[in-house]
């Protein structure tokens, strides 16, 4: 096939279209265009898989010459790929028959077509072959003659797989082609496309969640996209793009992706398609023997399936979203014949417990009988994969009276996941204590004293309330007695653990030293008891503000408790964002990093419940650093998430947190809001954070103006029971005094140092020390120390107290060069309106992420060599990025970006 009228593009505007798809691909948009421009290439060619992005990239480059070139259009097509100058057919049209395989004629004609083009445009060709893997090797030929003798250029699109024709190929050989693979997007550059896509803050899971659904690939990105957008699965809440459910993997964007894929394969292909994504993971040889190896051979090509296990041959779909959609695809009746074809040549069941789940949901979708033990096994696993449709599908087909118990406390998780407290509560009491068997007894236990704690019921009257377990676990034994002994023992070992569970949650830092607790017991604890007591141990560490003693506690937690919790899904997530706590309260921005990355890394499905306090996390990071500008923007965003789902019980403080930070930034309206959630929040936070949310708010309505108490408020709270060794909340409190100016709260940071641990306790501390001195040496060893723990706003401060001293000392350089230091740091910290004139600027709106960083270092006089080291990329990447700006912003250079001229 071949486009006959030269000029005109496809259908849609290719410069805005392709240009918004192409996020990173800028580099390769700029290297291609000026390749076709120079004189050392003839061709350009573009090689990637299906949904890479060829084609937008090759119109994107076609926009950005513009008028310069003559573009012609040649399409690679698989029906003519064995018929010689099939798809040049409209140029030779009138060859005569008898000279039609002649190649020199072939030139003749076409280069006179051609050159009648160029005589009426005046402009060199430019001949834009899409699909050229798809040509025949005669018209490759041709194409390359072209191209080395001078006559015209190309612009080349492949599949990577089988890739360019021989005669295009030996171009890039001789040096005079340039060739561009792409490559999945990263994360970084799916963040980039949302931003652009949305124009609004979009929550960071949800670029996590879409990235890995996709694997980067842009078709299915965009598939998916759609799609979610579409059935309100994303959604903009307060100006924040997130997730309100599990993504949908079969919505009509995508379902058109799939479908015509499968135009594309044989019937034995799809065939061999259509029992992989019914049965994955599945072995290779049961495949092939249904629909033949020639079939599975092409699909593991063409990257439709591939083998994930090498030793067993075990098969899965290359794109795991495509799974839903092809299942949906298939009716019920061609499903059933498929699973009937394929269990009459299977040995056994699957043996994984991701095949089992597959499994029991394709039975289920047959109407196919499956049994009590393999339907709540189905059922517990898919729970926690935070599929909760399926799991209560599965749950609630249970029979059997007494597995029924252990299925309904699958179905009260399922509640707990969406954070429907009240519902889990009310799932779980209607069986509390009322099994006729020791499992069933002791089914949802755990899960209870959760849903309990997330409702703020006190430790003390969950464990009253617990004692119905120990009442029925008696009359069991009693029933039983050859097995009493052992119900008992189990009974007392689940209620301990109970007692430490609610403890942990509720963060029990007053309670008894761990000696004493350890002298109470006769028995070692089990795992999660032995990981709770220990969360207990760090909580009491972390009030007397040893945060890195704390930090090495939880890390024993972690260790403690394992990976596999079968009622406790949740616990691995629980205990990491626990961790993080005390990590952040010492100021080991690294090792909380760390930990918060692992949760996303391993969270998959379960980032939209537990992404939220992450977020949160890292806005309180961001907050504690001075960087309070980005800290509103993260809780703020977090906050929407943790609406949504809150399984940590995190909003209060991220509520108290964004108040604060709203507050330090100039914000009333937004920090007015902030606290309005934070007295309608519920209260069920650890004693810890409890009473960090209410420092945070204090200091917020200080920052706001007219709280003449504040100061002595603070300090109450830091110290709320002189018996305790609260050490730790002193120091947040009395930091917030700092920073408000109060001087006088430095002696009592000076009486508590010496029980402190970590970079942020000693930078804040070394502040305090040279307030109490005021000495400029003094000070400006404070604000190394504070640099290099990150506090930018306690560096500023103490900068700022060296320049006064050299003032004092008529020391006018030095003093200069202090107050230097101090606008560096704040400039670091971006947290003070005006400061940063470019980020602050509505205008910059228009802009990306990306694009707004590069301005604003732009703005502060950085070169573009400065700003490609400071954002570690290329400086191409830069000077791309700050052309898309000054059309953005309707400026002509550097000169013109906001805020320059009032700097």
């Amino acid at each position: 096939m071949i486009c006959l009228d030269s000029s005109r593009a496809p259908a849609g505007d290719p410069g805005s279209e392709a240009k918004r798809a192409l996020t990173g691909r800028s580099e390769d948009l700029m290297s291609a265009a000026e390749a076709l421009q120079g004189g050392s290439h003839v061709a350009v060619f573009v090689l990637g898989d299906s949904g890479m992005g060829k084609s937008r990239l090759i119109e994107a480059v076609v926009a950005e010459l513009g008028s310069e070139v003559t573009p012609v259009r040649i399409h690679g097509s698989a029906s003519l790929s064995r018929v010689p100058y099939g798809v040049l057919g409209p140029f030779i049209v009138g060859l005569p028959v008898q000279e039609a395989t002649s190649q020199l004629a072939v030139l003749r004609t076409l280069w006179a077509h051609l050159e009648e083009q160029k005589r009426t445009t005046q402009k060199p060709l430019l001949l834009i072959v899409d699909d050229a893997h798809d040509l025949d090797e005669a018209t490759a030929g041709i194409l390359a003659e072209l191209a080395a003798a001078g006559w015209a250029k190309l612009l080349v699109g492949a599949a990577a797989r089988p890739g360019l024709p021989e005669p295009l190929l030996q171009l890039w050989f001789e040096g005079i082609a340039e060739r561009h693979d792409l490559r999945p997007l990263t994360l970084a550059q799916t963040t980039e496309m949302l931003e652009g896509e949305l124009g609004s803050q979009v929550l960071p899971n949800v670029a996590e969640i879409l990235w890995e659904a996709s694997g980067g690939n842009p078709m299915l990105l965009n598939g998916l996209l759609d799609d979610a957008r579409k059935d309100g699965t994303l959604r903009r809440r307060n100006g924040v793009w997130l997730f309100t459910r599990h993504l949908n993997s079969h919505g009509d964007r995508l379902t058109d992706v799939v479908r015509r894929q499968l135009l594309l394969r044989s019937p034995e292909e799809r065939q061999a398609l259509n029992l992989v994504a019914l049965a994955e993971p599945v072995s290779r040889e049961l495949i092939e023997s249904v629909a033949g190896e020639g079939a599975v051979g092409s699909l593991i090509d063409s990257e439709l399936i591939r083998v994930t296990n090498p030793a067993t041959g075990e098969l899965r779909l290359w794109h795991s979203v495509y799974g839903d959609t092809l299942r949906n695809l298939i009716s019920p009746a061609r499903s059933l014949q498929l699973r009937q074809i394929l269990l009459r040549r299977m040995d056994s069941e699957p043996a994984s417990a991701e095949g089992l789940l597959r499994h029991v949901s394709w039975s289920i979708e047959c109407g196919a009988e499956v049994e009590d033990r393999q339907l709540l096994r189905a059922a517990v696993l898919a729970s926690r994969l935070f599929e909760d449709e399926f799991a209560r599908k599965a749950a609630a087909l249970v029979r059997d009276p007494e597995l029924q118990m252990a299925a309904r406390a699958v179905i009260a998780r399922t509640r707990y996941n969406a954070s429907d407290y009240t519902a889990a509560r009310e799932i779980l009491d209607a069986d509390f204590g009322k099994g006729n068997t020791l499992p069933s007894l002791l089914a949802g236990t755990l899960l209870w004293a959760a849903v309990m704690t997330a409702l703020g019921h006190p430790p003390e009257d969950i464990l009253q309330r617990a004692q119905v377990v120990q009442r029925a676990a008696e009359r069991l034994a009693r029933a039983h007695p050859d097995d009493a002994e052992a119900i008992l023992a189990a009974t007392a070992e689940r209620l301990e653990t109970m007692e430490a569970l609610v403890k942990a949650l509720a963060g029990e830092y007053r309670a008894a030293p761990p000696a004493a607790v350890a002298a109470a017991g006769t028995r070692p604890p089990n795992n999660l008891e032995a990981a709770f007591r220990l969360c207990v141990d760090a909580e009491r560490l972390l009030a007397r503000g040893k945060g890195q003693s704390a930090f090495a506690v939880m890390t024993q937690a972690i260790q403690a408790a394992g990976s596999d919790h079968d009622e406790l899904y949740f616990l691995t997530d629980f205990l990491m964002v626990r961790a993080a706590a005390p990590a952040i309260h010492a100021g080991d921005w690294a090792a909380a990093e760390t930990l918060l990355t692992g949760i996303v890394a391993g969270s998959g499905p379960s980032l939209i419940s537990f992404g939220g306090g992450v977020h949160a996390a890292h806005g309180i990071i961001l907050l504690y650093q001075g960087k309070a500008t980005q800290a509103l923007n993260t809780l703020s965003a977090a906050l929407e998430a943790l609406r949504l789902t809150d399984p940590q019980q995190l909003f209060a403080l991220t509520a108290a947190m964004a108040f604060a930070a709203a507050a330090e930034v100039g914000s009333p309206t937004k920090a007015e809001l902030f606290l309005a959630d934070f007295e309608n929040a519920p209260a069920a936070l650890p004693h810890y954070m409890r009473s960090l949310a209410a420092i945070a708010v204090v200091y917020g309505k200080a920052r706001l103006g007219n709280y003449p108490g504040a100061i002595a408020e603070l300090k109450r709270l830091g110290r709320p029971d002189p018996d305790v060794d609260t050490a730790g909340l002193e120091l947040d409190a009395l930091a917030f005094c700092l920073a408000l100016g109060d001087t006088d709260s430095a002696p009592r940071l000076l009486e508590i140092r010496d029980g402190l641990e970590g970079p942020r306790p000693d930078a804040i501390c070394a502040y305090a020390s040279a307030l109490r001195t005021d000495n400029a040496a003094d000070y400006l060893d404070a604000a190394k120390t504070c640099e290099a723990a990150e506090l930018w706003t306690f560096a500023a401060l103490a900068y700022d107290g060296a320049a006064h001293a050299y003032r004092a000392a008529g020391d006018t350089l030095r003093e200069r060069m202090a107050n230097s230091q101090r606008k560096r740091c704040l400039d670091r910290a971006d947290d003070l309106p005006g400061e940063d004139t470019a980020k602050n600027d509505d205008s910059l709106g228009i802009l990306t992420r990306r694009e707004r960083d590069i301005v604003a270092l732009a703005v502060r006089g950085l070169t573009d060599r400065q700003i490609a080291a400071e954002l570690q990329v290329s400086v191409r990447t830069v000077e791309g990025h700050l052309y898309r700006s000054y059309a953005k912003l309707n400026v002509r250079g550097r000169e013109q970006l906001p805020g320059i001229d009032g700097r």
